[in-house]
């Protein structure tokens, strides 16, 4: 796969041209996230390390030096940033061969700039891993890293971009999701397929009865002309009791047959047992639905990035 050039988007990102903010509210100061096993996550984890200010992180999460740039250079370029929001559109379809993996990440971010006010960027990552061993190393690199990138500044706070920023589908309904959940941000993308295309949702809630989601919008969600899933992929995880937790904030769009869009946030608490249930052995390596927060349908979608860009509140 060709590289694509990385200068252009480093640009874009470190100058983060002045625009009106939108509505600020106040919000706590992240916690650190230094996810890599997935690209979706790795993508997070950037923008986690940005907001952090930890740049030597940010660096390194690129697979060499983005613009050739020192990692001093790269950190000056954020000198007037705050913090940065992202938001990454599911599914992310991975393509290997050759002993490597790669996978494009339609991505918006929201750059909040240190005099209060934003700036809008929508377009693609690559991201890379090997599947096999480098070096002396005995099993493949788990971890995913950004090769490269084409951000372009948006006027406003839009979607929009995103449908044509990388080169995969960008409906649920293309039904190119096989059931997986085995991580949190997998088993909300696959519920949400499996709803967009009249799959079984059963087995994604560990109370079906609790399925908040299709008990209110079920009809909606399974009559539209197509389904769009985005995420934060800045995620929330902690663990108590044998059990591990996941906050994972999203943003359903819904393209309806009269041609309107209508949009739903939602904050998705997943659960997995680390600890065998019942009968069984071993543990259950699915995650389940363990409950939600949802909103009503809207048609504002600057309103709806900006709920879910935000992440859940406890």
């Amino acid at each position: 796969m060709q590289r694509r050039n990385w200068v252009l988007v480093f640009l874009v990102i470190s100058l983060f041209s002045v625009l009106p903010a939108a509505a600020q509210t106040a919000t706590p100061v992240p916690m650190q996230f230094t996810q890599q096993t997935d690209p979706a996550s790795l993508i997070g984890s950037y923008y986690n390390a940005i907001t952090l200010a930890d740049y030597p992180r940010a660096y390194s999460y690129w697979e060499s030096a983005p613009g050739n740039q020192t990692e001093t250079q790269f950190a000056a370029g954020f000198a007037d940033t705050a913090s940065a929001q992202v938001l990454v559109q599911e599914p992310i379809f991975e393509d290997a061969g050759a002993g490597n993996v790669h996978a494009s990440v339609p991505t918006l971010v929201i750059a909040n700039r240190k005099n209060g006010t934003q700036a809008y960027y929508a377009g693609c990552f690559i991201t890379h891993k090997t599947n096999v061993p480098v070096g002396n190393a005995t099993e493949p690199d788990p971890n995913w890293h950004l090769q490269s990138a084409t951000l372009k500044q948006q006027n406003s706070l839009s979607l929009a971009a995103l449908a044509t920023a990388c080169t995969q589908p960008v409906s649920l309904m293309d039904g190119l999701v096989p059931p997986n959940q085995l991580d949190p941000l997998q088993t909300v993308t696959s519920y949400f397929t499996a709803l967009a295309t009249g799959g079984v949702i059963t087995s994604y809630w560990e109370d079906p009865n609790q399925d908040i989601v299709y008990q209110t919008y079920g009809k909606e969600l399974t009559h539209e002309i197509s389904l769009e899933l985005y995420v934060n992929p800045v995620i929330d995880e902690e663990g108590a009791a044998g059990s591990a937790y996941a906050t994972v904030p999203a943003l359903v769009v819904l393209n309806t047959p009269d041609n309107t869009k209508q949009y739903l946030t939602g904050c998705y608490v997943t659960r997995l047992s680390n600890v065998p249930v019942g009968n069984a052995t071993e543990p259950d390596p699915n995650w389940h639905f363990y409950n939600a927060t949802i909103g009503t349908l809207g048609t504002d979608v600057a309103a709806a990035i900006a709920t879910v860009a935000q992440g859940c509140t406890p």
